[in-house]
């Protein structure tokens, strides 16, 4: 058995998932990694780490770390009243998309404020510390719907198009560095609630942001400036996209993550991305699911 403790990893298939598996059996934590996809019986991969299926958790975990929705977190809690602490991942786009003009993308997002008030509620109840994390953009692994999808779109047209109105500032984070993060969350003292955004280690444009994406491909990419309602209205063809995508690449989407640097001491890497950054690394492969 592991000495560090029994953590249970909702949403362990996320990308997080994919770095913070190998983080966990590296510091000697037992995990229980949950997917839907698991089959009844318990699959063990690299010893310390097995994967179970949603209806089959057990209530012995010490910790929680929740990569997926909350509403499974808030469950698990209720579930698990052996947890000593929690700590989850929500979004700093409450922050940025609470005000969007998609009904939507507001619904989403009060609908995680609400899950995010229940977690604090159910952890404060029971006596449970809680690090509630809400990163801003994050990449690593080829797993987002950001900027995965970019440099996706980049290899069959051999173009992404921006808003020449792309100048609002982002920071994009590596999925890595924030499961070292919330290895470090369980790992030290953090007090009853510890709660904040969590950025990378660059603030640069979106238009800079794209660019460095453009370079990681295949093939030569081009970023073409358009009309932010030229861009608006071709986004507009197509209902899987959203226009107000366009209009935020003008917007600020900034944040001070000095609480998780100075307690956590969370350290997170610049925004150099290379082409190994869009898929699954081979170790982390390793203790994936198999399929």
């Amino acid at each position: 058995m592991s000495d560090s403790g029994s953590v249970l990893v909702t949403g362990a298939s996320s990308q997080i998932g994919v770095f913070l598996l190998p983080r966990l059996d590296a510091a000697d934590f037992q995990v229980l990694a949950v997917s839907r996809q698991a089959p009844a019986e318990p699959v063990n991969i690299a010893g310390s780490i097995s994967w179970i299926g949603p209806e089959t958790v057990p209530g012995s975990a010490e910790f929680l770390v929740s990569c997926g929705p909350l509403r499974l977190a808030c469950r698990s809690v209720e579930d698990g009243a052996s947890f000593r602490k929690v700590v989850a991942f929500s979004t700093s786009s409450l922050h940025t998309k609470m005000d969007s003009a998609d009904d939507a993308e507001r619904d989403l997002l009060s609908e995680i404020a609400e899950e995010e008030d229940r977690l604090k509620s159910l952890c404060n109840e029971r006596g449970i510390g809680l690090v509630l994390i809400r990163p801003t953009l994050v990449y690593g692994c080829g797993l987002d719907r950001n900027l995965s999808l970019l440099l996706s779109f980049g290899e069959r047209t051999g173009v992404i198009p921006v808003s020449r109105l792309a100048d609002g500032l982002r920071q994009p984070v590596h999925a890595d560095d924030l499961a070292g993060l919330a290895v470090s969350a369980l790992t030290k003292e953090t007090g009853p609630l510890l709660e904040g955004e969590a950025c990378g280690g660059s603030t640069l444009s979106y238009r800079e942001m794209t660019e460095r994406v453009a370079a990681c491909g295949r093939r030569r990419i081009r970023v073409l400036s358009l009309p932010q309602r030229l861009l608006i209205a071709l986004l507009g063809l197509r209902k899987d996209l959203n226009p107000e995508m366009v209009r935020r690449q003008a917007v600020d989407m900034t944040f001070d993550d000095t609480p998780f640097r100075q307690k956590l001491g969370y350290n997170p890497r610049p925004f150099n991305p290379a082409r190994a950054d869009f898929s699954i690394p081979s170790v982390q492969q390793a203790f994936r699911l198999p399929l």
